[in-house]
C-alpha cells in the first residue's frame, strides 16, 4: 500500500504541472464511473452490474488507459495506470472493484483539485456549490476531431491556440468546443450551437477563468459570420447553418463580457479573425486568407442589421431541413427605424432559442413553427441595448473605431445613428411598447388580446398578434442585460407574476399555464394526431427549462435592491437554488438537465446535463457573492 500512495503522488506532481485542456480529458473520461462507485461504495453493492463487469476481466480499466494514452497530455497518466494496475491479472478477481474504486477515485480526486486551482479565484475559494457547478466548464468542453471550432487566423496574436500532430505529421488545431448537452449533443455536426455557446459561454469560461477557451469560441465564430449573423450549427465551419436571428447578439453580448471581465480583455478587439465568407457570396476561404480585426467582423454584424436584409438559406430544401416548408428558408433581420428594435422572421421560422419546428404529418404540423417569436423578441432587444451602449462608452473613450451606423437607402440618400442614438431611441420605446399594464388605460392597443397584465410582453410586431401578449420567461433575460429599459416597480410586479405562473422547482415554465396552448409535458416520440404535442411541438410551451430561472433570479436580486426587498430575495433565491444543489450533488451525471416536465417531473427526452443551465446558475452564485460581499464591507 505503500508503494500505491507514493505512486499516486507522483500523480500528483504530474497534474500539477498539466494544463486544464488536459485534465478535462483526465477527470471526465473517469466522471462516469466516479459517479456509480459513489452509490456501490456506501452500500457495499457487490452485486451491482459494474461490479460484476470488474470482476469478468479488465475492460474498464484498459479502456481509461488506452483512451489515455492516445494524447500526449495525458498519455503519462496512462502509462501510469498501465503500471499500477498489473496486480488486476493476479488477485482473486472478487477483489478487482475493490482495487478499481481505490486507484479510479484517488486519481479523480487529485485530478479534480487540480482543475480548481487552475480556474478562477472565485471557483478555487469557492463553496462545494460553485466548484461542482464549475465542473461544467470541463464536462461539456473537450477537443472532438468531428466537432472542431474553424482554423483560427494564422496570423493571430499570442497566446495562439493548442495544436498537436496528426497522422501525417501536419500540426492541427484542437481548441476544445462546448458541447450544447450530454448525451444528446456529443460529436459531430449537433455538438455545437451558437446560441448555447455564448448563452454558456459567460458562466462556464469566463467566471471560471478559462480565458483563453472564451477567446477562442468569440474568434471561432466570428470567422464564419454571413448575412450579419454568426451560426446556429456550427459545424466546424464546414456546413454551417444560419437560421437564427439571436445567436449573433449573444455572441457579441459575450464580447462585451470578455473585455469587462478577462484580464487584458479590450485587445481581443483587435485580434485577427480569419473570415471563411469574407462576403456573403464568398466561397469558404483557407485560415489567415482574409483576416480582419475583430472589431470590423462585430461593426460588419450591426451595419448588416441596420441596413436591413432578406434572403434564402442555402440549399433550402429536405437536403438541410427535412420538416421546413419552402417559405421557412426565407429570412429577413433588421432594425426598426421608429423604435430601435433588433425585428426579424417570419411565421415560417423560428429563429429564437423557442426553435421547435413541427415534424408530423399525421397531427398536420409538419413545417409549421410551434413558436415563430417573429418580429422583435423581447431579449433580444435588452441585449441589442447593451451592446449598442457599451459601444457608445468605447467610442467616446477611443477604444472602438466606429460611433455608430448607417444605412443606403434605395434613393441614394444615407441615414446615420450614433450609438447612444440608438440606445436613447430603444430606451425610448421599450416601456410604451413592451409593458401591459396592471389596469386599463387609454389608447391601449388591442386590449382583446391580454390575457395577463402586469408583465412584459414576449414579442411585439408578432405575424400572429396573440403570441406578443403571451407571459413567457424571456423578459427577465433583457432585465439583466439592460435594466436600465425597465421602470423598477413595473419590473418589480411582472417578476413577481412571473413567479406566481412560471417558477418551478428547477426551471421556469415556457408558457402560462393558464394559456390555452400551455402543455407542460415535452414527450419528442409522440406520435399521436394532437397537433398541440405530437412530435414533442410544445418543446417550449409549457416545459420548465433551467437555463431561464439564472436570468429569473438575477433580474429579482437586481430590482430587489430597487424595491427594498433585497434581505427577503436573498433568503427565497437560496430556497430555490437548494434544489439546484440536491440535483448538481445526485445526478450521475453531476450536472443540471435541460428541462423537466411539469412541477420539475422528469423528462425522459430531455439531455441530463446541459451546459447553459450549469452555467446560468453559476452566474446567479457569482452575483450573490457579489451583493453579499458589498453588504458585509458595507456593514463593516
Amino acid at each position: 500500500m505503500y508503494q500505491f500512495w507514493k505512486s499516486v503522488l507522483l500523480i500528483w506532481i504530474a497534474v500539477s504541472h498539466s494544463s486544464l485542456a488536459h485534465l478535462d480529458w483526465d477527470s471526465f473520461l473517469v466522471r462516469g464511473f466516479i459517479s456509480l462507485l459513489a452509490n456501490i461504495r456506501p452500500n457495499n453493492d457487490l452485486g451491482h452490474p459494474m461490479c460484476a463487469n470488474l470482476r469478468d476481466g479488465n475492460w474498464m480499466i484498459e479502456y481509461i488507459r488506452k483512451r489515455l494514452l492516445l494524447d500526449e497530455g495525458t498519455a503519462e497518466l496512462g502509462k501510469w495506470i498501465e503500471e499500477n494496475t498489473k496486480c488486476f491479472n493476479n488477485i482473486p478477481r472478487y477483489l478487482v472493484p475493490s482495487y478499481f474504486d481505490v486507484v479510479i477515485t484517488g486519481i479523480y480526486i487529485l485530478l479534480i483539485e487540480r482543475s480548481y486551482k487552475l480556474m478562477s479565484d472565485f471557483v478555487n475559494r469557492g463553496s462545494t456549490f460553485v466548484r461542482g457547478l464549475s465542473l461544467g466548464s470541463a464536462q461539456f468542453a473537450a477537443f472532438i476531431k468531428s466537432a472542431d471550432l474553424p482554423t483560427l487566423s494564422p496570423n493571430l496574436a499570442p497566446p495562439k491556440p493548442p495544436s498537436r500532430k496528426n497522422d501525417k505529421g501536419e500540426d492541427v488545431q484542437t481548441c476544445v468546443t462546448l458541447s450544447a448537452g450530454l448525451p444528446h449533443f456529443a460529436v459531430g455536426y449537433m455538438r455545437n450551437w451558437g446560441r448555447d455557446t455564448f448563452i454558456a459561454l459567460r458562466g462556464l469560461f469566463i467566471l471560471t477563468g478559462r480565458y483563453e477557451e472564451a477567446r477562442q469560441h468569440i474568434l471561432g465564430y466570428a470567422a464564419c459570420l454571413r448575412h450579419g449573423l454568426i451560426p446556429n450549427l456550427l459545424d466546424g465551419g464546414r456546413n454551417p447553418r444560419f437560421n437564427c436571428r439571436d445567436a449573433v447578439w449573444w455572441w457579441l453580448y459575450c464580447i462585451k463580457d470578455y473585455t469587462q471581465e478577462a484580464p487584458n480583455g479590450l485587445n481581443i478587439l483587435a485580434d485577427k479573425v480569419s473570415r471563411i465568407f469574407p462576403t456573403d457570396e464568398s466561397p469558404a476561404q483557407p485560415p489567415g486568407t482574409v483576416d480582419q480585426p475583430l472589431y470590423e467582423v462585430m461593426q460588419e454584424a450591426l451595419r448588416v442589421h441596420f441596413q436591413g436584409l432578406a434572403f434564402r438559406e442555402r440549399n433550402a430544401g429536405r437536403q438541410i431541413d427535412e420538416h421546413m416548408t419552402d417559405r421557412g428558408f426565407n429570412n429577413q433581420i433588421g432594425i426598426h427605424p421608429d423604435t430601435g428594435f433588433v425585428f426579424g422572421g417570419n411565421e415560417w421560422n423560428c429563429g429564437t432559442w423557442m426553435d421547435k419546428m413541427g415534424s408530423s404529418e399525421k397531427a398536420g404540423i409538419r413545417g409549421k413553427p410551434a413558436t415563430p417569436r417573429d418580429g422583435s423578441a423581447v431579449e433580444l432587444i435588452g441585449l441589442s441595448k447593451a451592446v449598442v451602449t457599451w459601444l457608445s462608452k468605447l467610442s467616446k473613450e477611443s477604444k472602438y473605431p466606429y460611433s455608430g451606423i448607417e444605412r443606403t437607402h434605395k434613393n441614394g440618400t444615407i441615414t446615420k445613428w450614433t450609438f447612444k442614438e440608438w440606445g436613447d431611441k430603444i430606451q425610448a420605446n421599450f416601456e410604451k411598447y413592451f409593458w401591459v399594464n396592471t389596469t386599463p388605460v387609454p389608447n391601449e392597443v388591442r386590449p382583446d388580446l391580454i390575457n395577463k397584465r402586469g408583465i412584459y410582453k414576449d414579442c411585439y410586431g408578432a405575424t400572429q398578434e396573440w403570441t406578443d401578449y403571451q407571459l413567457r420567461c424571456n423578459f427577465p433575460i433583457a432585465m439583466v442585460a439592460a435594466p436600465e429599459l425597465f421602470s423598477p416597480q413595473n419590473a418589480w410586479t411582472a417578476l413577481n407574476q412571473a413567479e406566481k405562473y412560471l417558477l418551478g422547482p428547477l426551471g421556469m415554465k415556457t408558457l402560462d399555464p393558464e394559456d390555452w396552448i400551455y402543455r407542460g409535458d415535452y414527450d419528442n416520440s409522440n406520435d399521436s394526431n394532437d397537433p398541440s404535442v405530437a412530435n414533442g411541438f410544445n418543446y417550449h410551451q409549457g416545459p420548465e427549462w433551467v437555463w431561464p430561472i439564472g436570468y429569473f433570479l438575477r433580474a429579482k436580486l437586481h430590482f430587489a435592491a430597487l424595491n427594498g426587498a433585497t434581505k427577503e430575495t436573498l433568503a427565497s433565491t437560496k430556497v430555490v437554488l437548494s434544489k439546484h444543489f440536491t440535483e448538481l450533488q445526485t445526478s450521475p451525471w453531476r450536472g443540471l438537465p435541460e428541462l423537466t416536465n411539469s412541477n420539475g417531473s422528469y423528462c425522459s427526452d430531455s439531455s441530463r446535463t446541459q451546459a447553459w443551465s450549469m452555467a446560468c446558475i453559476l452566474e446567479v452564485l457569482n452575483d450573490l457573492q457579489k451583493i453579499e460581499s458589498a453588504q458585509t464591507i458595507f456593514v463593516n
